[in-house]
């Protein structure tokens, strides 16, 4: 409580520093217009912690991941486990993420992207469908549904920078190679863009290859002023190797080294992906709008392991559709939000045993079907500098598994309806002048388990896991001026029921609901422009710095014999920092420079197995030729201190197999050109 109090003070503190600064009608740094809680309000404006991260700015970072971008956001943790194995954490919500996206809602152009399930399949997208990343952080079910970590707006479509065409090769360590080609195209009412890409890589370990082909064409069609069309198809074809996880005595004495039995048994994923959607919006009047979004899916899904070989094909639908109303009524303006989503997955799941890495008798086969929906109604009440919002929604889900084979006992059929979820969000704000705001929330959240969690990789079916559910109280104040943007937040949340990961003798990584934990953080972004001057030799320089302190404990869990009640949370480490500078020169060569420190980070319950503190430091430059064609030559080197860190640990790993080695000093090169 007393580290609450303190992290108040400083709220008073930089209120009252910021709401002092002289206010100027310029703007060196954008305000971009977000999604978040109101469509079309700018960030700044909006009553809830949101992260941005803009094209330029993923444009200072290696073209082949976004790994180390995305990290240089507050609250966010993207880790890669083998290449193109992601999996992001939102304020530690990867406790409970063996693989994969968890406890996230994610979007891309609109469109939902996060499967019935409650997973996210983050490697589909190759840089260029991940242009532009807005993070909303917490509980967001009043409008978006299940996730308690937060909700990601991932968007690459339209935009205003891409030419008709756009060819980009680079290369660099570990045999990586990225050929792409995209652009946008303009015809009367059509606006058009394409792209394929092309991604190889070795790895840095052993058995980690990756070969990625992703293919995009995205259109829209407006039809007059008020009404527009989006047509998107995306197709993704993604083979790669998974090392495994290693001791603390092979992390040490090799890090490049595979978990035994990995190669033999050919560890891998093989997948092949069609997305496809649409979405219409139109305007009646200046008071009234609409947005409908449809998506499906289609994926065929091989997953060789070291204990079996599993074969999937998922077919899934998603609907969102949403009205929004603006009115004014003696000098109060009212908006409201209302509307639905609706998920379905009709799914087929076969499970084999594993010779040699290829599928021998099969195990069990199942039938599985997902449906999910969601209804939401929200409002903001707004008058002179206050802003009051209401939202609640009503979540429904149900799992059916239908088990059809099954080798080692009788099939069986099995139903899980979840209770109603009613979830509710207050908010309420204050304009202390165009540039400064501060807002308070009090929130609530829902997260339930994911397919892989209930239906386990050895076949058992976990039939009273829960969902989580928690309240989040937060604070936070934004100041965005023409040289400095700061958005910081403390927040306070209490899980019940939090779900976390265990990992039995044969390696099958299992779910349990562990009680209640307590999470009280912090979180702070701060955005500056020290120099704007066109004609001199240096002629920019722009810095960006994030902080999160976490202190999350598990407040009631004990587990067999143990209690482990006041222990640090588990894969959540206490104190993140990154500290960007982005140097112009001579307005053809612009230098990115990155430094991210990560604390310890508890890797068992028990919290007597720790991962280790690191270091990192990024470096990135692009020179512009001084040609008519334009021309860009960049590089790059990621890790320049050669730290060996684990980038996507294993939590309570059975044997002592917790680290998964991330790669050392590396860099690449490449060549851009635009039409």
């Amino acid at each position: 409580m007393y580290r609450f109090l303190i992290f108040l003070i400083c709220f008073c503190a930089l209120m009252g520093s910021v709401h002092a600064q002289e206010i100027r009608n310029d703007s060196i740094l954008e305000v971009v217009t977000v999604t978040g809680f109101s469509k079309g309000e700018q960030i700044n404006k909006q009553s809830a912690p949101i992260a941005y991260l803009s094209p330029k700015e993923l444009d200072n970072f290696s073209p082949h991941n976004p790994v180390m971008a995305w990290n240089t956001l507050p609250g966010v943790n993207l880790e890669q486990r083998a290449i193109s194995s992601y999996r992001v954490s939102i304020r530690g919500s990867s406790i409970r993420s063996p693989f994969g996206v968890r406890d996230v809602k994610v979007y891309w152009n609109g469109l939902p992207f996060t499967e019935a399930n409650g997973s996210t399949a983050l490697n589909l997208f190759s840089n260029t469908q991940m242009q532009e990343l807005e993070v909303v952080k917490g509980p967001a079910g009043s409008l978006f549904g299940a996730g308690l970590g937060g909700v990601m707006q991932i968007n690459n479509f339209p935009s205003q920078q891409e030419s008709p065409l756009q060819i980009q090769v680079s290369g660099g360590s570990f045999n990586q190679l990225n050929a792409g080609v995209k652009g946008q195209i303009e015809s009367g009412k059509w606006s058009t863009f394409y792209a394929v890409d092309h991604q190889q890589n070795d790895g840095y370990r052993d058995h980690n290859a990756l070969d990625r082909q992703n293919y995009q064409i995205s259109s829209r069609y407006q039809i007059n002023d008020n009404h527009q069309l989006d047509f998107h198809l995306l197709y993704n074809d993604l083979f790669y190797e998974i090392p495994g996880g290693l001791t603390a005595e092979q992390f040490a004495e090799d890090p490049s080294q595979a978990r035994a039995g990995s190669a033999p048994q050919n560890s891998s994923i093989d997948q092949r992906t069609v997305f496809y959607g649409v979405g219409y919006t139109s305007f009646f009047g200046d008071n009234l709008s609409q947005s409908t979004h449809i998506a499906g899916t289609y994926t065929s899904f091989q997953n060789p392991f070291i204990l079996d070989y599993k074969e999937d094909q998922n077919r899934e639908v998603a609907l969102r559709h949403q009205w929004t109303y603006d009115m004014n009524f003696q000098n109060v303006d009212w908006k409201w939000d209302a509307g639905l989503e609706w998920q379905y997955a009709d799914n087929s799941a076969n499970n084999y045993g594993n010779v040699n890495g290829r599928k021998d008798t099969i195990r069990f086969a199942d039938d599985l079907n997902i449906d999910r929906k969601l209804f939401f109604l929200q409002t903001q009440i707004g008058f002179e500098k206050w802003q009051l919002t209401l939202g609640l929604s009503s979540n429904l889900l149900e799992y059916k598994v239908d088990r059809k084979v099954n080798a080692f006992a009788e099939p069986f059929e099995f139903n899980r309806n979840f209770d109603n979820e009613v979830i509710p969000r207050v908010a309420l704000q204050y304009q202390w002048t165009t540039q400064n705001m501060t807002f308070a929330s009090l929130s609530e959240g829902f997260s339930s388990p994911t397919l892989d969690e209930i239906r386990t990789n050895e076949g058992s079916i976990n039939r009273n896991l829960q969902a989580e559910r928690g309240r989040t109280y937060e604070l936070g104040h934004k100041y965005y001026g023409n040289r400095i943007q700061l958005d910081a937040t403390v927040f306070y949340s209490a899980l019940r029921e939090t779900i976390t990961t265990y990992t039995n003798q044969d390696g099958v990584v299992l779910f349990q609901n562990a009680g209640a934990t307590n999470q009280l953080g912090t979180e702070w972004g701060l955005n500056v422009n020290w120099l704007d001057n066109q004609a001199g030799v240096l002629n920019q320089i722009n810095s960006r710095t994030s902080y999160n302190f976490y202190e999350f404990t598990f407040d009631d869990y004990q587990k067999r014999e143990e209690d482990f009640s006041g222990n640090l949370l588990t894969g959540v480490p206490q104190h993140t920092f990154n500290q960007t500078v982005a140097i112009g020169l001579l307005k053809s060569v612009k230098l990115n420079l990155h430094f991210r420190y990560v604390s310890e980070t508890p890797l068992t319950d028990d919290n007597e197995i720790l991962a280790d503190p690191y270091h990192l430091l990024n470096a990135n430059i692009d020179y512009q030729l001084p040609i008519e064609q334009k021309v860009n030559l960049f590089g790059g080197m990621e890790n320049i201190f050669n730290t060996t860190y684990s980038l996507g640990n294993d939590l309570n790993a059975f044997g002592g197999r917790f680290y998964q080695p991330a790669p050392g000093r590396n860099f690449y090169m490449g060549v851009k050109w635009k039409l």
